[in-house]
């Protein structure tokens, strides 16, 4: 499609749908700046839970000729729609798409779906050229270009030096106030030296670094106005040691109190002199690192060309958590190649056995344009015929195991993840479930299941009541941890769904007792007010009791033995 425009400048809105408010599109801003000089052009922001047929109006009430939208697995189905809704809206309406979702199978898009164009790979100059043809009424058959009667599979490269004297997208007076709010989304580097056969990335070639003095000035402006989340989209950062130690070293001694800094990190290619360096020089909670285990069987890793080295990356990992100073977060995949339901077990137990915060457990999903959706038929998969093409089944995992791991991972996420109920876990995988952490999880799964369980829609004291009673089927007495998970949620005793240890006569001879231990007020700083309107009283195991105090001033919770008697 062409069009001439000799009586007004065209005017172009760049768009995307998000997963979530907080997060923003770096694509947007990349292609913005590049393109904001010569052109009309400006960029929104929507998220994937609002109602298309608004985006649409509001899109539409702008008046523009053409709008671009970067399309990724996440948004690919609220992305159809809005385009449909556009088109019928106003035919004449030029509509550009690109990103990882799209740009792999360019013909099947401009089939299904009623665009213009299909942008191919990293399209910051390759939109301006495209613009100014269609202004112009030149010929839109540009390299990385795909249209209905000219398709280029061509994947375009940027070029980094040019893309560094641009505009900065870290620094646009746009973001200036929603900054402290949302995820800044940064890039020292672009491609991944690795071949993961279910991964994008791995239809990269070479990887190419940003000019260090680009990188920190850009983190300088970002510290100084006010960044709260700085998400490092690098592949792999680490790849390059110097390059690595460089950024971190620049962060560390620019540090911002309320900064928090998230990094994609190969844990083989972390040497011991740069961990002790963080184990002694970074501030606790400052960095956050994303490690991609995903199998612990070598013929997986194999299959899908990951390499990785296991025992080198648990030693480097243990390292790290020994420092105390850095989140990890460890990723697993269920239904790679050669995995069966009991090999993945194993994998599972093998990473959590690391001790991580948070550990991911996704399911893989057969990309466009990957390698191993390609290869699909040699593994046996089926999967999902539209986004996010979720595996249903395979040779070596059925349907129906891949379910009981959802289920696990349910659980996985409210009991561990959500880092609610520490004390619990901790006498849960010491005690009952040593070294069995996926079985755990996969029996409280079943039990959610079988009692129809509420996996939405719930409240806290639920998520406690159905532990409790998971534990009580297993014969568990793990009541007390229980109850200090569910207080520390609190400002004020709260009621529970657990039987009362402690009749109320026995508690009231209780609060008299300690309200006139004096020393014991003393030492904790407490007073009878506290101890009768902000108190709970627990038996402990010593054969004391345990209060905990829920104070309001500057947050501070107490867990205190006293070991007094009642007289």
């Amino acid at each position: 499609m062409q069009l001439k425009r000799e009586d007004s400048p065209m005017k172009t809105i760049l768009t995307t749908l998000n997963a979530k408010y907080i997060h923003t599109s770096l694509a947007l801003r990349w292609l913005y700046v590049a393109n904001k000089d010569r052109f009309d052009l400006s960029f929104r922001e929507y998220t994937i839970k609002e109602r298309t047929e608004r985006i649409a109006e509001e899109l539409l009430a702008l008046e523009c000729d053409v709008v671009g939208i970067s399309v990724s697995i996440w948004n690919v189905r609220q992305t159809r729609e809005l385009v449909v809704a556009l088109k019928e809206a106003r035919p004449e309406l030029i509509l550009i798409v690109g990103g990882p979702e799209v740009m792999y199978e360019p013909e099947f898009f401009l089939a299904d779906w009623p665009i213009d164009y299909v942008i191919g790979g990293e399209g910051e100059f390759v939109l301006g050229e495209l613009l100014g043809a269609i202004q112009e009424g030149l010929s839109t058959e540009i390299r990385g270009v795909s249209s209905r009667g000219h398709i280029d599979h061509t994947i375009v490269q940027a070029d980094i030096e040019k893309l560094a004297l641009l505009p900065s997208p870290f620094q646009l007076e746009e973001d200036e106030i929603d900054r402290p709010h949302r995820m800044v989304y940064f890039e020292t580097s672009r491609g991944c030296p690795y071949q993961c056969q279910y991964c994008l990335s791995s239809l990269e070639k070479g990887v190419r670094y940003f000019p260090q003095a680009y990188i920190f000035q850009n983190l300088k402006y970002l510290i100084e106005h006010g960044a709260r989340q700085i998400k490092f989209l690098d592949r792999t950062f680490n790849l390059n040691r110097e390059h690595t130690e460089g950024v971190f070293q620049f962060l560390i001694a620019n540090h911002r109190t309320g900064l928090s800094c998230q990094f994609e990190v190969y844990a083989d290619l972390l040497h011991d002199a740069l961990i002790d360096y963080l184990n002694t020089a970074l501030p606790t909670g400052f960095f956050r690192f994303e490690i991609g285990i995903q199998s612990t069987y070598e013929p997986t890793n194999r299959a899908v060309r990951r390499k990785q080295n296991f025992e080198l990356l648990a030693r480097n990992i243990r390292r790290i958590m020994d420092g105390g100073r850095i989140d990890l977060h460890l990723d697993l995949i269920a239904g790679l190649p050669y995995e069966s339901f009991d090999r993945f077990r194993q994998s599972f137990n093998e990473v959590f056995a690391l001790g991580a915060k948070e550990v991911q457990l996704g399911f893989l999903k057969m990309l466009r344009g990957t390698n191993l959706r390609r290869d699909a038929d040699r593994y046996g998969y089926v999967y999902q015929a539209e986004a996010p093409y979720e595996i249903v089944c395979n040779a070596d995992i059925s349907a129906a195991e891949l379910a009981r791991i959802h289920q696990a991972e349910q659980m996985l996420d409210k009991y561990w993840n959500s880092g609610r109920f520490r004390q619990t876990m901790a006498v849960v995988f010491a005690d009952h479930y040593a070294g069995r952490y996926f079985e755990f999880f996969d029996e409280l799964g079943v039990f959610y299941h079988s009692n129809n369980y509420p996996y939405h829609g719930y409240q806290l004291e639920d998520l406690f009541r159905f532990l409790y009673h998971f534990l009580q089927s297993k014969a568990i007495d793990l009541l007390l941890p229980l109850r200090r998970d569910f207080y520390s949620h609190f400002s004020r005793r709260p009621k529970g769904f657990w039987p009362e240890l402690l009749d109320k006569k026995k508690r009231k001879q209780l609060l008299y007792a300690i309200a006139q231990d004096q020393a014991f007020l003393q030492e904790h700083k407490l007073n009878r007010e506290i101890i009768e309107k902000h108190t709970a009283i627990d038996p402990s195991p010593n054969g004391g009791y345990w209060l905990t105090c829920f104070l309001t001033e500057g947050n501070r919770e107490l867990y205190i033995e006293w070991l007094g008697v009642m007289k």
